[in-house]
């Protein structure tokens, strides 16, 4: 037997070097090799161009057929079988040539696709198992079921650099199941910086910074987690096809709010905004003193059930004051000096006249922006309170009111929003083509005739030159 596959493994050497001894085998065998990792298997049809007449008499010598003069030719499968049963190198296949000449295993793309699949699985599973019990485990299960969000993301890194995906990933569920609202149990939570979270957690405060892998992931997993939330997982197969619960609850995050954070739906600011949201529901704070929001007759009560004196103070004197995130997580509930309304504007200057006009009034005032603390604050008033939003006439500022009236509903009324004023106050500011191209998302009613007035004139409306409309 031995002497047998000696001379087998000789005859297929011998047939190599003949093969590589004539150019023109060179050409056949590459199209050769693309024609059977399309396929899968040796057939088909070959083509050549271009050919030499010594390329011609090389090939017509082994197929014994006659190319000279020709500068192109199509040979098939099926007679390149004939002339190796007629050759000198019969009872070799091509398959053992074809790899012998090209000393790598040829492999079919639906076969490479697999063995790519395959040793994909694998490499997550191995992530997988290693942090049994883990929610974050939990949750990679899913993204691979359902191809849900980050399933992209996931695919990018593996494909650019495994070895630092797999490295970040230990990282990540390292940190899942130490997340403020996870640790307490779903009660009291805690809030935490999220630098020193990171730095506790992965020993580098900069691993959820926007924009990172580790912030997208992360709020990946957070918004999967308020949509369906993790109890007692069972991970010990490995199996990232298995499926988990599909229970859903509400909360902080209610369901119709969590929309508005799958990827993409939300822009500019708010999409920032939008996902700090995300993150203090999970009980990490981005930065708890720059995110602020101008307010004025604004009450309140602490955690501990007593009233809030620094507020009280404010009230008292009559005087408006940046309240920073850090204080409004420390309340239970907020409340506004007088009336059960509370009017929200755009622009300081606004803010500043209605309180000289309306000294007993609660008012707000986002600075050109409705940003994370905003939206906290305005969590913590009593349903009966009624909203009055007020902002400039121009696309981001119909987003915004646009926003504003889906998250709070018949609760916030948009205050002055009326065509004739847009005519009446027009300003000389042009938008632009880019800018109007966000009246697409306005589907609100109430925008319609103002959006399509800005279509047509393109120009802006702000605040501060409706003033005496406000004062009325």
């Amino acid at each position: 037997m031995e002497n047998r596959e000696a001379e087998s493994d000789g005859k297929l050497e011998a047939c190599i070097q003949y093969f590589r001894q004539r150019s023109v085998f060179d050409k056949l065998f590459r199209e050769m090799r693309d024609k059977y990792r399309s396929l899968g298997r040796f057939g088909g049809i070959l083509r050549l161009s271009g050919l030499s007449e010594e390329e011609c008499r090389q090939l017509g010598g082994f197929l014994q057929k006659d190319y000279v003069g020709k500068q192109s030719v199509s040979i098939s499968a099926a007679a390149m079988e004939k002339a190796l049963v007629n050759s000198r190198f019969s009872g070799l296949e091509w398959e053992k040539i074809l790899q012998g000449y090209f000393r790598e295993e040829i492999v079919g793309k639906k076969e490479l696709k697999q063995q790519e699949c395959t040793q994909r699985n694998q490499f997550f599973e191995k992530i997988i198992a290693a942090h049994s019990s883990n929610p974050g485990a939990l949750w990679l299960k899913e993204v691979f079921r359902t191809k849900g969000e980050g399933y992209r993301l996931l695919m990018e890194q593996y494909r650019k650099q495994p070895e630092k995906l797999e490295d970040m990933l230990s990282l990540l569920l390292n940190a899942i199941p130490q997340l403020p609202f996870l640790s307490a149990g779903g009660e009291n939570t805690a809030y935490e910086l999220l630098a020193v979270f990171a730095a506790k957690t992965t020993g580098n405060p900069h691993f959820f910074d926007a924009g990172t892998i580790g912030e997208q992931l992360l709020a990946a997993f957070l918004r999967e987690c308020f949509f369906k939330p993790f109890r007692n997982p069972d991970l010990s197969t490995g199996d990232i096809s298995e499926t988990f619960t599909e229970e859903k609850e509400t909360g902080f995050l209610e369901e119709e709010k969590i929309s508005s954070y799958r990827e993409g739906e939300t822009t500019g600011f708010f999409k920032a905004e939008e996902r700090a949201k995300l993150f203090y529901a999970a009980g990490l704070l981005r930065d708890e003193l720059s995110n602020n929001i101008l307010v004025y007759g604004i009450n309140g009560m602490r955690k501990d059930g007593k009233l809030h004196e620094g507020l009280g103070g404010f009230v008292k004197q009559r005087e408006p004051f940046l309240m920073p995130l850090m204080t409004i997580k420390g309340l239970e509930k907020v409340f506004p000096q007088k009336e059960n309304r509370v009017y929200i504007v755009e622009n300081p200057s606004v803010f500043a006249k209605l309180i000289e006009a309306w000294p007993d009034a609660a008012l707000l005032c986002g600075n050109g922006q409705i940003r994370l603390a905003a939206l906290v604050l305005m969590d913590l008033f009593d349903k009966e309170i009624c909203f009055y939003y007020a902002g400039d006439y121009d696309p981001e500022g119909l987003q915004i009111a646009q926003k504003l009236k889906e998250r709070y509903g018949d609760r916030l009324r948009l205050w002055k929003y009326h065509g004739e004023f847009y005519r009446k106050y027009q300003s000389e500011m042009e938008i632009s083509e880019k800018s109007l191209k966000q009246l697409d998302h306005i589907v609100l009613p109430e925008l319609q005739e103002i959006s399509q007035l800005m279509r047509q004139q393109k120009k802006a409306v702000y605040q501060e030159n409706m003033l005496e409309e406000y004062l009325k």
